[in-house]
């Protein structure tokens, strides 16, 4: 493994950032998307996916215009005369998505660090190129650049990017075998959530898996992390599935918190597996807390911070890619130099009917 590779990436995360914020021209990119008025899809694949669900996000809010975020190929099946703009979202603007997405006749706008002759360009300025397989500062450089356009206000992503989140985190009784980590049973019974900062997880995690085999069928967990999750959160939920998914770490599945209430706890109770919970402090959430630890065997939290949904999911965002690295950590796993099935390159060059 070559660990440094991702702690390199991280370390340079906020760097990146806010190079790219002082090389782009964010009043040129303030004026276009302000005047996009009408209804709108935006579209996106892999790392670009989660900066379609933000941006859908904030054009809906800030613009006040029915906006959604789509998959290139679903453009395909869609009714587009009902819509008048198609954004693509790309980092490098050369995947077959953005000709997808570019095929029909709405107004075509291009949010990348590369431009396109033809359509309106949405572009942001790196010198400092990331190499990663799963994308993080190319997905979190263009989402800053949504919310700054939402907010106008660099002291939040400031105050973000210097954030260490803390997780609520409930582990099996089992954890009481250690007495490192005795305090963790306090979830259990009602009591506050265990804190953790995010530097330690890695620590935690490896000596829960040397002493307690963590991830180890034998102690029947799973290998299936559930994540409770909903529009608020969706950028969130959906950086977490597809970072789980390409890296190989877990088998991941979204719920949406009501559609939970319809059945789907059903697959915890048939294979006993983990979950992830965006903890939004509703009703609902309190109602969640007072039953699952009940029926998880483990169980991690990240709590809202922000009052905002828009500033919110973003912090939330970040928060994912800092428990991935950890995740990753724990697994022995490097998230910017994975080893992938060799399916992996030949499909992500097809290039046919759809």
């Amino acid at each position: 493994m070559k660990e440094e590779n991702m702690l390199y990436n991280f370390n340079k995360l906020e760097k990146r950032v806010f190079d790219s914020l002082s090389k782009s021209d964010l009043k040129e990119i303030k004026d276009i998307l302000s005047s996009i008025k009408d209804s709108t899809l935006v579209s996106g694949v892999g790392g670009s996916n989660v900066v379609s669900t933000y941006l859908s996000k904030v054009l809906s809010k800030k613009n006040n215009i029915i906006c959604e975020s789509v998959t290139p190929r679903d453009i395909i099946y869609r009714n587009l005369k009902v819509f008048k703009n198609i954004i693509s979202c790309s980092y490098s603007a050369d995947n077959y998505g953005v000709q997808i997405s570019f095929n029909n006749n709405l107004n075509k706008y291009l949010f990348s660090k590369n431009k396109i002759e033809g359509i309106t360009n949405i572009t942001y300025n790196t010198t400092d190129v990331e190499h990663s397989f799963i994308s993080l500062s190319s997905t979190l450089i263009p989402m800053t650049i949504c919310l700054l356009y939402y907010c106008d206000d660099i002291s939040i992503v400031e105050e973000i990017l210097k954030t260490k989140p803390k997780y609520g985190i409930k582990m099996p009784k089992i954890a009481t075998l250690s007495n490192a980590y005795e305090l963790l049973i306090g979830y259990e019974k009602g009591d506050e959530d265990f804190l953790i900062e995010p530097d330690e997880i890695d620590k935690f995690l490896k000596e829960l898996y040397n002493k307690l085999p963590f991830f180890s069928s034998s102690l029947g967990l799973s290998d299936v992390y559930e994540i409770l999750s909903g529009y608020e959160t969706s950028a969130a939920s959906s950086f977490l599935e597809s970072t789980m998914v390409e890296s190989g770490m877990f088998i991941p599945v979204v719920h949406d918190k009501y559609d939970y209430c319809h059945g789907r706890s059903n697959l915890n109770y048939q294979y006993k597996n983990n979950l992830i919970f965006f903890d939004n402090r509703t009703e609902l959430d309190k109602y969640y807390k007072d039953i699952l630890p009940d029926n998880y065997e483990n169980i991690i939290s990240i709590k809202r911070k922000y009052d905002d949904d828009i500033i919110n999911d973003y912090y939330l965002t970040y928060a994912s890619m800092l428990l991935s690295k950890e995740f990753a950590n724990s697994l022995n796993k490097d998230l910017s130099d994975l080893k992938y099935s060799p399916l992996v390159k030949k499909l992500y060059h097809y290039k046919r009917g759809m």
